[in-house]
């Protein structure tokens, strides 16, 4: 299906030979979207992202990321029914880098938002690791560019909020939602190590069970201290997401951050220093992928034989394999 699609829309150099591509992609044509999102995962259709690529930067992002079991997923269904209710599309990205393939935990996510599947405002795409965790963030970005080039208003991004991949998802999306529920006392340990510095909101789903407030608090307490000095401190919902408790609150605060953001001008040094960082990693990616030749690999088995791993550090033959300059 993907390469018939490239076929179909453009010529052996890339060309769009079909004019009404970005116009179908826009007019919500899910089938287009689709394929073009495949034949980018499939390394496909560079020519053709960079092409779509100016399109994108109308849609806010939205990350939403927390703990298995959290109840992202039921959440992220809630809000796109009041995201639609204002007759607003959206897109929805589950990324589960555990799972090697679009499948396993990240369908059941999928499953629970299945009363959107035959709305055409709604598009919602699921990606695993395929085995190559580093690529995950870049992959997920432009992703998010290719639904946001079709016109969509909103996008949410759902990442488990562990690793270095998911980490690099959220600090490059509008705004960040953190996901708890009230069992998380040992999550909010994991938190001070990392994503509390990102996020924008705290939500503790599950609220109607025991301990919810007492979370609340203790994690009140830390983003007080942890934001100390700054203009902005994250506002912390409690939400019960299965009976539609604190939705409503948390998509207004949503988008009253989104509004102040765009207001204060720091929405578009966000980005900026987003656009900074994808930069830097695609010239980190690419000048590694120029590196690793046959060549190299080859001098490498040569160089990790027994006596040599004794003998001389990683970094020592990391220095070895680099080129020196003339």
């Amino acid at each position: 299906m993907t390469l018939r699609f490239l076929t179909r829309h453009f010529n052996h150099d890339g060309v769009n030979v079909k004019k009404n591509l970005i116009a179908e992609l826009q007019d919500g044509n899910s089938n287009i979207l689709s394929n073009l999102i495949s034949a980018v995962e499939n390394g496909l259709a560079a020519k053709q992202y960079s092409e779509i690529y100016p399109y994108s930067h109308d849609t806010v992002r939205i990350g939403i990321t927390g703990p298995p079991g959290a109840g992202k997923s039921t959440l992220i269904n809630q809000l796109i029914t009041l995201i639609r209710n204002e007759d607003k599309s959206v897109g929805v990205i589950s990324v589960d880098p555990t799972s090697p393939f679009s499948g396993g935990a990240i369908l059941g996510d999928r499953v629970r938002m299945n009363q959107h599947a035959l709305d055409p405002d709604v598009f919602i795409r699921s990606m695993g690791s395929r085995g190559e965790m580093g690529g995950l963030a870049r992959m997920t970005h432009q992703v998010a560019d290719i639904i946001a080039s079709s016109g969509k208003d909103i996008i949410l991004v759902e990442t488990i909020g562990v690793g270095q991949a998911e980490a690099e998802i959220i600090q490059n999306v509008d705004m960040t939602v953190v996901v708890l529920v009230p069992e998380s006392g040992d999550d909010i340990q994991f938190m001070k190590a990392g994503p509390v510095e990102y996020g924008d909101l705290f939500v503790i789903n599950k609220a109607d069970r025991e301990g919810a407030s007492r979370v609340a608090a203790v994690l009140r307490d830390y983003v007080s201290d942890a934001f100390e000095g700054r203009s902005y401190t994250p506002e912390i919902l409690l939400s019960t997401a299965t009976e539609g408790d604190g939705i409503s609150e948390i998509y207004k605060q949503c988008w009253n951050f989104i509004d102040n953001l765009k207001k204060s001008g720091n929405l578009k040094r966000r980005r900026r220093n987003q656009y900074f960082s994808r930069v830097r990693n695609n010239i980190r990616d690419e000048l590694e992928r120029r590196f690793w030749t046959e060549d190299v690999t080859g001098d490498l088995e040569i160089l990790i034989s027994d006596d040599d791993q004794r003998t001389h550090s990683p970094s020592d033959t990391a220095r070895r394999l680099i080129p020196k300059e003339h």
